[in-house]
């Protein structure tokens, strides 16, 4: 992996969300939506005031009737690998991620920019210094 990083700026965010908003007309039906812990729960609050659709937990959004998670928007903030975004498309949720990254195996319904390169992003939230660790939760102890 690329150890450059890209510092993404909270206008970047905005503008993201400003994009996904307008693709959000597709799904007139949505109720809910849900960040997925830790990269989507600020991008998903956001959403949440920007769009007026009531803000509920991703474990709670998961124990929801296969009805109510079609009208359930899940957000993440990258769709690198895919294998989060693919969880939730199992589950038949509607998804969106603020970016995607080219040969995602699988893409969210709505997404911002596509990245074709392999540097870091270091979203706003984060630690300036964060170190690039790909998969981080699938190996820790």
């Amino acid at each position: 992996m690329n150890k450059n990083k890209l510092y993404l700026s909270w206008k970047w965010v905005d503008e993201q969300i400003n994009t996904i908003g307008d693709k959000l007309e597709v799904y007139p039906q949505l109720e809910f939506i849900a960040g997925i812990p830790r990269g989507g729960l600020i991008p998903a609050v956001m959403m949440s005031h920007a769009f007026g659709i009531k803000y509920i937990s991703y474990s709670s959004a998961k124990m929801l009737p296969s009805d109510l998670r079609k009208k359930t928007l899940i957000v993440d903030d990258i769709s690198d690998t895919g294998t989060t975004i693919a969880e939730a498309d199992k589950l038949k949720f509607i998804t969106a991620t603020l970016c995607i990254r080219r040969g995602t195996k699988t893409l969210p319904s709505i997404s911002g920019e596509q990245f074709d390169d392999d540097r870091w992003l270091v979203f706003p939230w984060e630690k300036l210094d964060s170190v690039p660790m790909q998969d981080y939760l699938v190996n820790k102890k």
